[in-house]
């Protein structure tokens, strides 16, 4: 298994949001591997990029509004000639060209996000992007014995 770090981000007091940090913490406890570090942010940060280049595989998880409620997608994140531009808030493309600027790596990643239903104030998750959780694990799972 790669050397893989798990990016679970999103706002945790906007309901479906949060489902990155929901993902993460359930990975937590069902992945026991050295090789693997898992973390939860609110969102990305330009100094997650000197974390990611020190792994061969990065995994970021959020929610997305622009799916239907509880589908997931995952997408290969693939490196860009274009210089990344910062903002309220980072995108895991815009991070990785970070990381590859500055550290001249670019390790093979991907983003899954599941669709929001709810973005309101509130601390829990929707039922469908609650059911999302374990399709999500399958995902991932899947990425580590793949990669």
């Amino acid at each position: 298994m790669p050397r893989t770090l798990i990016v679970g981000y999103g706002n945790p007091l906007r309901s479906d949001d949060a489902f990155g940090q929901h993902a993460a913490q359930h990975l937590l406890s069902r992945i026991n591997n050295s090789n693997v570090e898992i973390l939860t942010r609110h969102q990305l940060t330009p100094e997650l990029a000197e974390v990611a280049s020190h792994f061969e595989l990065v995994i970021f998880i959020d929610a997305a509004a622009d799916l239907p409620p509880g589908h997931l997608r995952c997408e290969r994140i693939t490196r860009s000639e274009q210089a990344p531009s910062f903002s309220h808030s980072l995108t895991s493309a815009a991070l990785l060209a970070c990381t590859a600027g500055l550290y001249a790596k670019f390790p093979e990643a991907y983003c899954i996000s599941v669709g929001g239903e709810s973005f309101a104030e509130g601390e829990s998750l929707s039922p469908a992007v609650q059911a999302a959780l374990e399709p999500l694990l399958a995902q991932v799972q899947s990425l580590l014995e793949n990669s």
